[in-house]
């Protein structure tokens, strides 16, 4: 009678010692299945895999002064590396809008007159600079923390027309505006090749930019004058609608609005 409870004693034992050791043979990475029933959602507080590769992660927050579209931009990426947004090859050099420093690109997340939804944005301090085999190159113009809205990323031209004492190039960044297509004016002496930014006089007043239709005709030549064709909006005076003839005065780096045409 006392074999049988001795019997079963030494079966437990040997089951005992028996999960010891298949225990001992888990590797020390291990992590129990088991979860919680009482645990709403087990992986709260857990951190998460990340989902960016090392050294794409973006800062969000642009570090430009806002401007009159940044609520409309999502910032994408950012870089130090100097990139060339527009570029020209003239017939003595090459005409360049570089960015210096940061350039931050992002894209429209609503349409704007400036762009359509999902069109690209670009920002930083771009330069525009000409270049000469074996010189330095020439600074034109800055334009500090310069946004602008492109539908792709390609290289914006330069719009050449022919004076005789000069070729003038017209670079208009931003290809939509609502309100009349705005570009820096730059003008290369045809016998020195050099190279010079130049000034839109109209109404006794000096600026920056020359402003023209977004509809056709593109500014032209014209017995040596540039014919523009301005913006017309709701409003527009009659006077204001005609085309305005500009002169070059290449000594005085300008631009001369001389008269309406006929």
């Amino acid at each position: 009678m006392r074999k049988v409870p001795l019997t079963m004693a030494s079966m437990l034992l040997f089951g005992f010692l028996l999960a010891c050791n298949q225990s001992d043979d888990l590797p020390d990475n291990a992590v129990s299945t088991e979860i919680s029933s009482t645990d709403d959602n087990p992986g709260e507080g857990m951190q998460q895999p990340s989902t960016s590769s090392p050294g794409t992660l973006v800062e969000r927050v642009s570090r430009f002064p806002e401007s009159f579209l940044s609520g409309s931009v999502v910032l994408d990426s950012a870089s130090d590396t100097r990139a060339v947004r527009a570029e020209t090859v003239t017939r003595q050099g090459t005409l360049l809008m570089i960015s210096q420093g940061r350039e931050e690109r992002g894209h429209l997340a609503v349409p704007s007159n400036y762009g359509r939804e999902g069109d690209l944005t670009f920002q930083a301090d771009y330069s525009i600079v000409y270049r000469q085999a074996g010189k330095e190159d020439t600074l034109l113009l800055d334009l500090p923390a310069f946004l602008f809205v492109r539908p792709d990323d390609g290289k914006v031209p330069f719009e050449q027309v022919r004076f005789q004492e000069a070729d003038v190039y017209f670079l208009a960044p931003q290809y939509k505006s609502g309100h009349g297509m705005e570009a820096y004016v730059f003008a290369i002496d045809r016998r020195s090749g050099e190279a010079t930014a130049l000034k839109v006089m109209q109404k006794g007043h000096a600026f920056g930019t020359l402003v023209y239709s977004e509809i056709k005709p593109f500014p032209h030549i014209e017995n040596d004058r540039l014919v523009v064709h301005p913006p017309i909006g709701a409003g527009t005076p009659e006077e204001d609608t005609r085309d305005v003839l500009y002169r070059l005065d290449l000594a005085n780096k300008r631009l001369v609005a001389i008269d309406n045409k006929n």
